[in-house]
């Protein structure tokens, strides 16, 4: 659809065609009338945060291809000068709104937050695809001097690891940003690029999750957990399950940005079954805030309902079961562990009797972190020491998970002394004296310095 050539003022306006006006022709402003100024100049609008770099391959294959390098301008509009009021227009019987029937996909980055910095994991981070390029600056941190440190460590002939585990693992989650965007910006490589080319090992596994930050790493773990045969259950459930809306928004957003591809499509595609259905309803996250009154009566409701999927019946409702659980809040489920445990049996050796694999995992998991033995110290932290003792028990270590589950914990300080602390009253020695028991070298001293920092 065309539109008429716009007039500017002390122009006369031209009649729409095909409509005969009710009003007298517009003769221009007044005399006074002085025109209003200008738009103002166009400004520079944002990319996305440094994440991987584009063209950066991991070393599981997957490369990095933004969707998207900008996000449009937002529309501006100006307001008349005083005393100027434009010229009425035509009567409310036409319609002269444009009609457009082409429909756009949203924009992979709608939904994001419009702050610079999110919380993920309660801990800061670069908003993904946030308001300026570089992440915020940090008060008080210069990132030249740790660049020219990792740069010094990594030229030339050999590395000096004791560099990098000393320059990199004091760095909290905003510092390791700015770190990362001023190396890429000095070197026009990658940092996670070039530890990967001058580091081996799971030493250099290490490193790796750790410099790409908190919500970057759970973007390439997740995408890890459903890519090959099968899906890997235990870290997929690690990644998503018993979180907050905020952090699947923004895991979600990330993802899309890293892989160039919706998130919830590529899980739910990866399982079946009631399985697919019980991770469709932890990636709605319909729970309610954790701020919310618990309402009892609601709580023994629950009992009831789980008593009659699981326990009072022939078989399972698994469907029945797995809606209660992940569709209340973490202060709810405290209550209902409770009430359900008064009345009949625990609710994990309920679930550990009727349900197995994937949705056995994925329910522990979340009850295991409501459970209300353990509250006071904090919300899945007995969990999740845990599930680090479990990464060393038995024959052999299971590295991998050793891994992730210490990088992951270690960017919240507070919350990571708590899992200590809780994992030297479980099994009488701290944590720092079990990891280096199990581990050995470069490896050994960056989970150690990971664990003490």
């Amino acid at each position: 659809m065309s539109f008429p050539r716009p007039s500017f003022p002390g122009q006369p306006q031209p009649p729409m065609q095909g409509y005969n006006s009710a009003y007298p022709p517009y003769s221009g402003p007044p005399p006074t009338f002085n025109p209003p100024p200008g738009p103002p100049p166009p400004q520079q609008y944002y990319s996305p945060p440094p994440g991987p770099p584009p063209g950066h391959t991991d070393r599981h294959g997957a490369s990095y291809n933004p969707v998207y390098t900008s996000l449009p301008p937002p529309s501006h509009s100006y307001a008349p000068a005083a005393g100027y009021a434009p010229p009425p227009g035509p009567p409310p019987h036409l319609n002269t709104q444009p009609y457009n029937p082409s429909y756009h996909h949203p924009h992979p980055n709608a939904g994001a937050p419009n702050q610079p910095i999110s919380l993920y994991l309660n801990v800061q981070v670069p908003t993904p695809a946030g308001p300026q390029q570089p992440p915020p600056p940090v008060l008080g941190y210069d990132p030249t001097g740790d660049y020219e440190r990792v740069r010094k460590a990594t030229k030339g002939f050999g590395t000096d690891e004791a560099a990098l585990i000393k320059t990199l693992a004091p760095l909290d989650a905003m510092k390791m940003a700015n770190l990362s965007s001023v190396f890429k910006s000095k070197s026009g490589k990658s940092l996670a690029e070039v530890l990967e080319k001058e580091t081996g090992g799971w030493f250099r596994t290490t490193l790796h999750a750790v410099v790409l930050g908190p919500l970057w790493y759970d973007v390439e773990l997740a995408n890890q957990s459903i890519r090959g045969l099968g899906t890997d259950e235990t870290l997929l459930t690690e990644i998503i399950v018993d979180r907050t809306q905020n952090d699947l928004n923004l895991l979600s957003i990330a993802y899309r940005q890293r892989y160039g591809r919706n998130f919830e499509s590529e899980i739910r595609g990866d399982l079946s079954a009631k399985t697919e259905r019980m991770f469709s309803m932890i990636l709605a996250n319909n729970r309610p805030p954790d701020n919310a009154p618990v309402d009892h009566s609601q709580v023994e409701r629950d009992v009831a309902i789980l008593y009659k999927a699981a326990q009072g019946k022939i078989g399972t409702d698994e469907i029945a079961f797995c809606e209660v659980i992940v569709n209340r809040s973490r202060p709810h489920l405290t209550a209902l562990c409770d009430a359900y445990g008064r009345k009949y049996k625990s609710l994990t050796k309920v679930i550990k009797s009727e349900f197995s694999g994937h949705m056995r995992f994925a329910l522990l998991y979340i009850v295991n972190g409501a459970k209300n033995k353990h509250i006071n110290e904090g919300q899945g932290v007995w969990r999740d020491a845990k599930l680090i003792e479990a990464s060393m028990k038995g024959i052999g270590t299971k590295d991998k998970q050793l891994v992730w589950r210490i990088a992951r914990s270690h960017w919240d300080k507070n919350r990571f002394q708590a899992i200590k602390t809780a994992y030297q009253k479980k099994y009488k020695k701290s944590l720092e004296s079990r990891v280096a028991g199990e581990t050995s070298g470069d490896y050994k001293k960056m989970l150690l310095a990971l664990i003490v920092a």
